[in-house]
């Protein structure tokens, strides 16, 4: 009992040292009002919002292995739409969980990084433009929640390395996983298994962060490599438990809430079944372009998108002080986690049978984050040497210089973040005010001609104006489109075609470029989430239910004028075809 008090009070002084830090603390909350105050303060009402009761109340996000905001709405009100309250606390637990990581680095780097490394490291995190590919969606898939959980489950896993090596040298992988330390393994996976309960990829940022863990203490102390042994094998007990009280948890939860019914509504996220594209016939070619289409979205689109930019730029910091120590260090096992850590954080591509979407990268703004921790812990080392004891004051200069250099770097790097996240929420909100504007206008033409008591049908495509988007395409005339052009046909002379989008250009960045009005005409394969969408602005349409209808009213519609030409409403008599 006293030996856990002293962990919670060591681990409760790394949080402290942190908050009560008004350098990191401002740094760290300035960056959270400067990313995430417009999206906050401008509600908007997106994909997958509308129908918010049926996943959060009904139970349809439960079975899918996404149990914990499920359980948590039966204690606090989250189902309803309520887009500040919801946003302003994802934000506030995103903070908790950039200081949960930083306090599990400063476990391992100490004072080898001043306070600004630290704070950088939070700071580049939190405002990673990625973050926006999944907070336009109400209640964000967890994500906040989930940062948090794994941050928290390797802080168990570090303290479970921390206290075997008090043990007596010579303790075997065995006696190690035999001793009182297993409550801290089964702690994590405790954790482990609440973040994947928020978004199952949370299990491959896990994996990817005990790669760094490792690698940051090959660089900062250079452990013996019975420490790394024994911490891969603890990590595997730890994700296993984690998966089989995330199985066990999917089967309470459905017969304790009686949602045996919902199972054919959504898509089943277990890992055997997302591994069946393995046994496909062609799944090996099928690999390959999998691996292809992961080069073009977390290489090529660097050239266009921000946050792959920041990706590409942060594994060269990282590389470049892991190479310094294994030359320095001969450090052999410095030069495995490498390679490691980025395989476990691709590792999803090969569960899933597809390159991983943006929305479902949280490993991204972590190591975007890590990359900027290993910058200035490298610099601050470099300028160590630059600066002797002795009393230089040209060296003492260019040390300061240098200093001063790199976090001028980082400053503009998390400008350009916080700047280019509000572009996507400011993209958001204009691509909200367009969907409002256009079903105003159909809900108008339908209540002055038509009768709407009768079932409606929408059919066709609806484009969100370019102008809106635009942002989130390549032009084919434009100079980037060329050097991505250049770069892709390395690999594949059509490689970059396959993300061509019509006259719009290359598509880049992906949420930005769905709309909530395409998307509700085939969610639930019916357009009942459209029709919810008009109720919530106010007007009132009857669904059409009857499925088999569809395809017949998609061919009748083939010949009708498009939405806002006159006559793209029709009376077909049983419902009316409103076609985009």
């Amino acid at each position: 009992m006293k030996s856990m008090e002293k962990v919670m009070q060591k681990w409760k002084s790394y949080g402290k040292h942190f908050q009560q830090n008004r350098l990191y603390m401002g740094i760290l909350l300035l960056t959270a009002v400067c990313a995430y105050g417009y999206k906050v303060t401008n509600a908007t009402i997106g994909i997958d919002d509308t129908p918010s009761l049926y996943y959060f109340e009904e139970g349809l996000i439960a079975i899918v292995g996404r149990w914990v905001l499920f359980l948590l709405n039966k204690v606090v009100s989250l189902a309803e739409f309520v887009p500040f309250v919801t946003d302003f606390a994802a934000v506030v637990i995103l903070v908790l969980a950039a200081v949960v990581w930083s306090a599990l680095f400063y476990s391992v780097l100490g004072e080898k990084v001043p306070t600004a490394g630290y704070a950088f490291f939070g700071a580049v995190f939190l405002s990673s433009p990625l973050i926006s590919e999944v907070f336009t969606y109400f209640l964000h898939n967890g994500i906040a929640i989930g940062y948090l959980c794994c941050g928290i489950s390797l802080c168990c896993v570090r303290e479970w390395q921390s206290s075997t090596r008090k043990m007596q040298k010579g303790s075997g992988i065995r006696q190690k996983l035999g001793c009182l330390a297993v409550a801290k393994i089964l702690t994590a996976a405790v954790f482990l298994w609440i973040a994947m309960g928020c978004y199952e990829s949370f299990m491959i940022l896990w994996l990817a962060g005990l790669m760094l863990l490792l690698l940051t203490e090959r660089i900062a102390q250079g452990r013996q490599e019975k420490d790394i042994f024994a911490t891969l094998v603890a990590g595997a007990v730890a994700a296993l438990v984690a998966i089989v009280l995330r199985s066990v948890m999917i089967v309470v939860v459905t017969k304790a809430f009686h949602l045996e019914y919902l199972r054919g509504e959504a898509v089943q996220r277990s890992v055997t079944e997302m591994l069946g594209w393995m046994l496909q016939p062609g799944a090996f070619g099928e690999l390959a372009m999998i691996l292809k289409r992961t080069f073009v979205l977390y290489g090529v689109f660097a050239y266009a998108y921000l946050p792959i930019r920041i990706f590409i730029l942060s594994a060269a910091a990282i590389l470049v002080v892991t190479l310094v120590r294994v030359i320095r260090g001969r450090d052999l096992w410095a030069l495995l986690l490498l390679p490691a850590a980025y395989l476990a954080a691709f590792s999803l591509l090969f569960i899933e049978g597809k390159a991983t979407l943006y929305r479902s990268a949280q490993f991204l703004p972590v190591f975007c984050g890590y990359g900027a921790l290993l910058f200035v812990y490298g610099i601050w080392q470099l300028t160590g040497t630059l600066s002797p004891k002795a009393k230089n004051t040209a060296g003492r200069k260019i040390s300061a210089g240098v200093r001063a250099l790199a976090v001028l770097v980082l400053a503009v790097i998390l400008w350009n973040q916080c700047m280019d996240m509000t572009r996507w929420f400011y993209i958001d909100k204009k691509k909200y005010d367009a969907a409002v504007k256009t079903v105003d206008q159909i809900a108008m033409d339908l209540e002055r001609d038509f009768d709407t008591s009768k079932p409606v049908i929408f059919t066709g495509n609806y484009d969100i104006p370019y102008s809106i988007v635009q942002d989130a395409y390549v032009s084919y005339s434009s100079p980037v489109y060329y050097k991505m052009k250049r770069l892709a046909d390395l690999v594949d002379p059509d490689l970059l075609d396959k993300y061509n989008r019509g006259s719009r250009g290359v598509w880049v960045a992906q949420t930005p470029a769905l709309s909530v009005i395409d998307w509700g005409r085939y969610a639930f394969d019916s357009d009942a989430e459209l029709v919810k969408f008009f109720e919530m602005h106010g007007h009132q349409l009857v669904a059409l239910e009857d499925i088999s209808l569809y395809a017949a009213a998609e061919e009748e519609s083939l010949d009708l004028p498009e939405y806002p030409q006159e006559g793209y409403i029709v009376d077909k008599g049983d419902y009316i075809i409103v076609h985009f």
